[in-house]
């Protein structure tokens, strides 16, 4: 058997048997597949029969079920790259859960094609600078959430990194709500411990919660100019990761680059 064939690229049918295969506990490919596709699959050394007993076999193929060999487990895991790599192409934003648990998310856009170990280079929104990641740890971001009722009035709700409500203030602007947000103490320690905040103009339907009860940020502002940028190319596109991140969801209006994907963070 050459390495082309034990390497060949499996067919969509391949790939779902291989991948449900991958997924079972003893590695067993599914009843139904195909007489056709199982012989091609065992000529590549991606599968090999678990045979009954032919004393107690009620059938004329002594064969039970098959399984993965190494070879079928490597070709599994390439068609479940091919899968991710779909799902997740160069210059899409997306939350990274590594093997230290939730806890430790971290929004990353994709810079890069897989490897052949199944890992993309990627921009780390936390830690603001170029990550190795799996593929496999990548999860969707969340919807954002939906826009209250109502008109946009003149009054400002002040979020910390955390999405919790620190104060309202009244003002004409968004500058204007950050300087009158700075008269707050909540608003002063956030700054000191986040090194940031975000503000956002309130709806009419909003006024009537209590203070300190609003969440998160369900409307998209645009980044501050301060903001570090970093750009990613496709073979039709550059956009920045605040861009990235505003078309897919993530709040915006921060006062620091990680706080937009802290807000992710705590969904």
């Amino acid at each position: 058997m050459t390495r082309a064939a034990l390497d060949a690229a499996p067919t969509d049918y391949q790939a779902r048997l291989l991948l449900a295969a991958l997924d079972d506990s003893q590695h067993r490919i599914p009843s139904d597949a195909k007489p056709r596709t199982l012989n091609i699959m065992d000529l590549r050394q991606w599968v090999r029969p678990v045979l009954r007993d032919r004393s107690g076999s009620s059938i004329p193929s002594n064969v039970r079920h098959w399984t993965l060999t190494h070879h079928g487990v490597n070709a599994a895991n390439r068609a479940r790259t091919a899968q991710l790599a779909e799902k997740y192409p160069v210059a899409t934003a997306a939350v990274h859960v590594p093997e230290e648990g939730e806890a430790h998310r971290d929004i990353v856009v994709v810079m890069s094609e897989p490897a052949a170990d199944g890992t993309v280079q990627a921009h780390s929104v936390k830690h603001e600078k170029p990550v190795r990641v799996p593929l496999a740890r990548l999860r969707e971001l969340p919807p954002p959430a939906p826009t209250p009722e109502g008109d946009l009035t003149d009054w400002w709700v002040i979020i910390d990194a955390e999405g919790a409500e620190l104060a309202r203030v009244e003002a004409d602007d968004d500058p204007g709500a950050r300087t009158a947000a700075m008269r707050h103490a909540k608003v002063c320690a956030a700054v000191r411990r986040d090194k940031g905040f975000a503000v956002r103009r309130l709806y009419t339907s909003e006024l009537s919660v209590p203070v300190g009860e609003l969440h998160g940020l369900p409307r998209i502002s645009p980044a501050p100019a301060e903001r570090p940028v970093i750009t990613v190319s496709t073979g039709f596109t550059r956009k920045s990761i605040p861009t990235r991140l505003r078309e897919s969801g993530a709040p915006g209006a921060m006062g620091t680059p990680g706080e937009a994907a802290k807000r992710f963070l705590d969904d």
